[in-house]
């Protein structure tokens, strides 16, 4: 792992830190009515409040300016008094951790020591203040700018040393308040890249392209017009590259409305250059998501896995996140998003595709023919859909080589066709060398036409090519019953599910 990332994330750990301790400086920051607070809290406020550093209005806090090892920030502020907002002048253009910057105001607005070290300290060097982790300046409106400076993290941990700039009394003040202060620009920076939508205004997906360099063809998703949805399709997206399918909505959500509430888990490099793409496998990703919907387009590239560390800090092989760039408002950034969140990274279509490689309304047809090697079935299918603001009743009538025959059974065997096993995809091209088993032509009303091909291969399995794209390998034994099950609704016999 290397240095940089190290950093980000040991940044991070301490944020998860300061959060609970966020909190109880929110929660102590005023004196409290209740007469049910208990002695300890009682306790542990006079002691952490023994001696006060500043006493400032947080509102009056106009700029804190911090440096450390990482170089030099500042926290400004804006807007009115009554409504006043503070962020980091460095990442302007950036979203930012917007809890972080509060803490830091919050945190210097009533900066305390827990202990007194030494008065008239001769010597600052042996507190690490001679040359400190971190020089703190806060300006306000209501006092003079005051300067401090922190040192070494005392023995006992959970603690460091601060002084006053110019003064010589050293005390300890809590590293949960002043961490704040020893991290660089990245940790400052907003992990939310891209809004989550509200329930109800969730936008629609016109396109959705994966294009991944170690697959040989790009996954593309589109959004199914809700009046021509094929029926049995459960999700309102469905693949339509590399093969024609509906979508299983358990395990494609990630995949399809992913890119909405994103969040990554650390920054890494702010403002990027050609050669940080180049460093971070950007240049050329791993992986490209094109999102096209209707209110914003985003392209999110995902490039060199970030690997996890052992109990003892080593590199694993196991992938905890990758290094990625969004192009959303804001994001200006290489982050680091987490595994769980980049499904687009590994996804191939069986993961996803819902139960069905073809989709078409019995009632939306006029015929379907079968053609084998020694013999083809022409069936006619004579359809009327109900509507009974038109006082239409439904017809379905259907005749096989000009017999008549039960129109349930039909249906019966035409569902058996539609639930046809799709677990296993398939989109190496042909060789020529396999065999055409069997042609399944569908003639619908509109006038076009669907054809699925069976190839035979070595083996006892079936490649499936839908409409010129291979898609699927199937069993034989599926296919084989399929023709069995046609030659028994010939004769009035129920069909078999088993094969």
């Amino acid at each position: 792992m290397n240095s940089k990332l190290k950093g980000v994330i040991a940044g991070g750990v301490v944020l998860c830190c300061l959060g609970a301790t966020l909190a109880f400086l929110e929660l102590t920051g005023k004196p409290d009515d209740s007469s049910s607070s208990s002695s300890a809290d009682t306790s542990i406020i006079e002691e952490e409040n023994l001696y006060p550093l500043t006493t400032l209005e947080k509102e009056s806090i106009s700029q804190i300016t911090f440096s450390n090892e990482n170089g030099e920030l500042h926290i400004v502020r804006s807007g009115n008094s009554q409504q006043p907002s503070w962020s980091v002048q460095e990442l302007d253009g950036i979203k930012q951790n917007s809890t972080a910057v509060s803490a830091c105001v919050n945190v210097c607005s009533s900066l305390s020591g827990k202990e007194l070290v030494e008065e008239n300290a001769s010597d600052l060097a042996k507190y690490g203040l001679a040359q400190p982790s971190a020089t703190i300046t806060i300006s306000s409106d209501s006092a003079a700018d005051n300067t401090f400076l922190i040192g070494d993290e005392i023995p006992t941990g959970g603690y460091r040393y601060i002084v006053q700039q110019g003064s010589h009394t050293v005390y300890t003040v809590m590293i949960n308040n002043i961490n704040y202060f020893l991290q660089s620009e990245q940790y400052f920076c907003g992990l939310s890249l891209v809004y989550t939508p509200s329930d109800d205004a969730w936008p629609t997906i016109d396109r959705l392209t994966i294009k991944r360099k170690d697959l040989d063809y790009d996954m593309v998703f589109i959004t199914l017009d809700p009046d021509n949805t094929p029926i049995g399709f459960v999700s309102s997206q469905a693949m339509i590259k590399p093969v024609y399918a509906g979508l299983d909505i358990t395990n494609s959500a990630a995949v399809t409305h992913g890119i909405w509430g994103l969040t990554a888990s650390a920054a890494v490099v702010i403002h990027p250059t050609d050669d940080d793409f180049a460093e971070y496998g950007l240049s050329d990703p791993q992986c490209t998501v094109i999102l096209d919907c209707d209110t914003e387009d985003y392209t999110l590239k995902i490039g060199n896995e970030v690997y996890a560390a052992d109990e003892e800090g080593n590199e694993t092989k196991q992938v905890a996140g990758y290094y990625c760039y969004i192009n959303a408002a804001g994001t200006d950034c290489i982050y680091i998003i987490p595994a769980e969140n980049c499904a687009w990274a590994t996804v191939v279509p069986g993961d996803i595709i819902g139960g069905q490689m073809a989709s078409n309304y019995i009632m939306d047809l006029t015929g379907i023919t079968i053609e084998t090697a020694d013999k083809t079935y022409d069936a006619k299918i004579n359809a009327v859909a109900e509507d009974k603001e038109q006082g239409i009743e439904e017809v379905f009538e259907v005749t096989i080589d000009g017999q008549d025959v039960d129109e349930d059974l039909y249906k019966n065997w035409y569902t058996f066709w539609l639930e046809c096993p799709t677990t296993e995809t398939y989109f190496e091209p042909l060789t020529g060398e396999e065999t055409l088993w069997c042609t399944v032509t569908l003639s619908r009303k509109n006038g076009t036409q669907q054809v699925v091909k069976y190839y035979q291969t070595t083996g006892r399995r079936i490649i499936v090519e839908i409409d010129g794209n291979v898609g699927y390998k199937i069993p034989v034994s599926y296919a084989e019953t399929l023709i069995k099950n046609l030659e028994n609704v010939k004769n009035g016999i129920a069909i078999v599910e088993t094969y």
